[in-house]
């Protein structure tokens, strides 16, 4: 039986970022999880629906006109930790428009915490997991949901769980995604952080064998599963076909198998390719070499994300980054060599901070010298290694899933060795050194007229500093 879905984004209040010195770079784009879900949906025939409240002026007015408009028969919504209430509210609204609309609650948070998520009243199951099969089945077949893997719900008061779906092992099986569901004119990304609008979101690989203390690996799991390299670009000439001019690599281990990183590049070269790519979520620095970094330059890709985390051994090793200064140091050099743009990611807050070790760090990124320094202060996330650790100690303040932004977490936990004053002064003295230094403004300003970038740089200076 044909059905309709209504896929949901929902909206992500742009005050969280209220605090952050990043806030003029927030980019709107579509998500990807959401084109993805729905293709296998549109393959068995159902009529399908994407709702972005991320981009939305009036979210709840929007969400309402498109129930009464569309009338689905389910209403899947995604979230992560900080949306849970968000998601709660439109799953009320949902409700208190028609009640016969089954509403499914997917992603990260539900993923890790179902039984909390699913005891919402308003959610009637939970996808647990990798959504894409779990969800096309509960759809054809939700009078037999206790059959159906990966689902979690309430019956009589008692929650059930039908058990781990396996992961998809072969991912090259998953359709396309069906980004015509997106208008894409609606979407812009500042210039700070792309060169083309509109921008997509791109995935080449899933899990993570990697075993940081900050992260967990509820979603993806913890073996490696990639995209063969023809696929990929195929992808990625799809999406250019479908409106994108610029690419977003959005994962954690694009250059895990280096020879297929390579052979990527390769690839779009030799299918004469030309568009503006970026590898934005970062690589590690122990998976990167010479070559690689010129044939990303040759290939279209302009910048690179590089995660220091910290300019201390010493904590690098605590968290369990696997990885070495001097690694780090040559990964930025290699990709400055290739003339990439480099993003350098770090971490204040981590087991074992101090005042010296914040130092160490705010330090190594002016050594360092990337093109961009990016730093957050640590948010334990729920069943990460690091919130069991915190949480036994009696420093998890809060579990009110709403507080657990990036830029807010003093309201989230206590540091076991650090005030909150002193980790915001020296979240402020980072940003400070980094982009005030003479020699930092000088090479700025001097690209900035060489590349007609100044006014940019200039407008975003005064949208983070003055603003």
């Amino acid at each position: 039986m044909k059905r309709k879905i209504l896929l949901i984004n929902p909206s992500l209040s742009r005050a969280i970022y209220s605090r952050s010195k990043i806030r003029a770079g927030i980019a709107e784009i579509p998500l990807l999880s959401l084109a993805i879900i729905a293709a296998p949906l549109l393959r068995r025939g159902h009529e399908v629906k994407i709702l972005d409240l991320s981009i939305s002026r009036n979210p709840y007015n929007e969400l309402v006109n498109v129930l009464n408009f569309f009338k689905p028969d389910f209403a899947g919504i995604t979230f992560t930790s900080p949306l849970f209430k968000e998601a709660a509210e439109i799953s009320r609204i949902i409700k208190e428009q028609d009640k016969n609309i089954k509403v499914v609650a997917g992603g990260v948070h539900p993923t890790l915490i179902p039984e909390e998520v699913v005891r919402e009243k308003n959610f009637d199951v939970v996808v647990v997991g990798e959504g894409e099969i779990t969800l096309s089945e509960l759809v054809d077949c939700y009078d037999r949901v206790e059959t159906i893997k990966g689902i979690a719900f309430i019956k009589g008061g008692q929650f059930f769980f039908t058990g781990a779906r396996p992961h998809i092992t072969d991912i090259d099986e998953l359709p396309l995604p069906s980004w015509h569901l997106y208008d894409l004119t609606r979407y812009k990304t500042p210039r700070l952080s792309s060169r083309k609008n509109p921008v997509g979101p791109f995935e080449s690989s899933r899990g993570c064998p990697n075993q940081c203390i900050y992260c967990n690996k509820g979603m993806f799991g913890n073996k490696l599963r990639f995209k063969s390299v023809n696929r990929v670009v195929d992808e990625m000439e799809y999406m250019l076909e479908c409106g994108f001019r610029e690419i977003h690599i959005w994962e954690d281990n694009f250059s895990a198998n280096l020879k297929r990183a390579k052979e990527i590049c390769r690839e779009i070269i030799r299918r004469r390719l030309r568009f503006p790519w970026n590898i934005f979520a970062g690589l590690r620095v122990d998976r990167v070499d010479k070559e690689l970094f010129e044939l990303l330059k040759e290939a279209g890709c302009y910048g690179v994300g590089l995660a220091a985390e910290s300019g201390n051994q010493e904590l690098l090793d605590r968290i369990k980054k696997r990885i070495t200064l001097d690694q780090i140091r040559n990964a930025f050099r290699l990709a400055k060599e290739a003339e990439l743009e480099t993003t350098g990611f770090f971490m204040f807050g981590l087991p074992g901070e101090t005042e010296v070790t914040m130092k160490n760090t705010i330090d190594f990124s002016i050594e360092l010298n990337p093109t961009y320094a990016k730093v957050t202060i640590l948010v334990p996330f729920p069943k990460t290694a690091i919130f069991e650790e915190w949480d036994k100690l009696g420093l998890i303040k809060t579990k009110d899933w709403e507080k657990y932004e990036f830029h807010s977490p003093d309201l989230i936990y206590d540091h076991p060795n650090l005030d909150w004053n002193t980790l915001q002064k020296y979240y402020d003295i980072f940003y400070r050194r980094f982009y005030f230094r003479p020699s930092y403004v000088t090479i700025r300003i001097k690209n900035g007229l060489l590349n007609g970038n100044i006014f940019y740089d200039f407008y975003y200076f005064l949208k983070t500093w003055i603003t």
